[in-house]
């Protein structure tokens, strides 16, 4: 990945993000339609904000987040938001490709997903982000991204390290029913493209 951008908003802040979908629960856990949900615009990085009405009157810590849209770059009108995710597609079908979430077009995450779209299997692989950024929601979205393109499908994981962050990453994950973790569950057709990965 590359390095941070030299006006890095995350920097001086205590930024969040989260999917642009409409959520059940605020990052403190209370149902919003209880508490009161709420949203607003960040001029500075053109995003669309939310927030949780009860966390902000008790002013406690990530009341308010970004969202992040969760179509790549090219599926969305022309767009001057901070935030955007985009992709590098596999070389061969089957294979693996690469959702990358870029701060003012510098990567700062990423994440490789194997998916194949006959069988309607997706193998979720490594989730990295610079270590500026972590703790912020970052991994989740570039998740919900690779999700949101393989709804229906049956999905599991590569080998998850086991690592306090990891474990704790992976433990806060809302995931579709019968996901396997840490045993990747590959179809032929991801078998035969990994005889071409490099």
């Amino acid at each position: 990945m590359s390095a941070a951008p030299s006006q890095d908003p995350f920097a001086g802040g205590d930024y969040v993000v989260r999917s642009g979908v409409r959520h059940k629960r605020c990052l403190n856990g209370h149902d919003l339609d209880i508490a009161g949900r709420g949203g607003g615009w960040n001029q500075i990085l053109d995003l669309p904000t939310g927030h949780c009405e009860l966390c902000v009157e008790m002013r406690l810590p990530r009341a308010q987040w970004l969202e992040v849209d969760l179509r790549f770059r090219g599926e969305t009108p022309a767009s001057s938001a901070a935030l955007l995710l985009s992709r590098r597609p596999p070389v061969v079908y089957g294979g693996v490709e690469q959702i990358i979430l870029q701060l003012w077009g510098t990567a700062i995450a990423d994440l490789d997903v194997q998916t194949c779209d006959t069988c309607r299997v997706g193998v979720l692989e490594q989730v990295r982000v610079d270590a500026a950024y972590l703790r912020r929601g970052i991994g989740t979205v570039l998740l919900d991204a690779a999700l949101a393109r393989g709804r229906g499908y049956w999905w599991s994981t590569t080998t998850i390290a086991d690592t306090v962050p990891a474990r704790a990453f992976w433990a806060t994950q809302h995931l579709p029913p019968d996901t396997v973790l840490g045993e990747p569950q590959r179809c032929p057709d991801m078998l035969g493209a990994d005889e071409y990965a490099i």
